[in-house]
């Protein structure tokens, strides 16, 4: 998966009742980092949560430190990425960014690309 364009939405994770999980509730912000041509041809996306939790883990950024002109000052969880349908969930457009190299090499680790 290569992407060098991305777009941060804030969007509301709701958990499925069939799967335990952690997911929190509520809206948060969440970078899209899929390549445009999936969401021509699938509802779903590569999907990034933030959370305005400060960790200092390997895998997790802050991304006021790597896109300070960005409108979101939140800690990026590279850990957790995953797919989602985002076509059946209320999204609200927040801004288009570049994805920084240091969270392409990331992901790519996570991908074992």
């Amino acid at each position: 998966m290569k992407c060098k364009e991305a777009i941060l939405f804030v969007f509301q994770m709701i958990p499925s009742p069939m799967i335990q999980t952690m997911n929190k509730k509520g809206l948060r912000p969440w970078l899209v980092v899929s390549a445009k041509e999936l969401s021509e041809i699938s509802p779903f996306a590569w999907v990034i949560p933030f959370t305005s939790t400060i960790r200092d883990y390997p895998l997790v950024l802050n991304w006021e430190t790597l896109v300070p002109t960005s409108q979101t000052n939140e800690t990026l969880l590279v850990q957790q990425l995953t797919c989602v349908d985002i076509q059946a969930r209320k999204i609200e457009f927040v801004e288009h960014v570049t994805i920084p190299q240091q969270v392409n090499e990331l992901i790519h680790a996570i991908l074992g690309e």
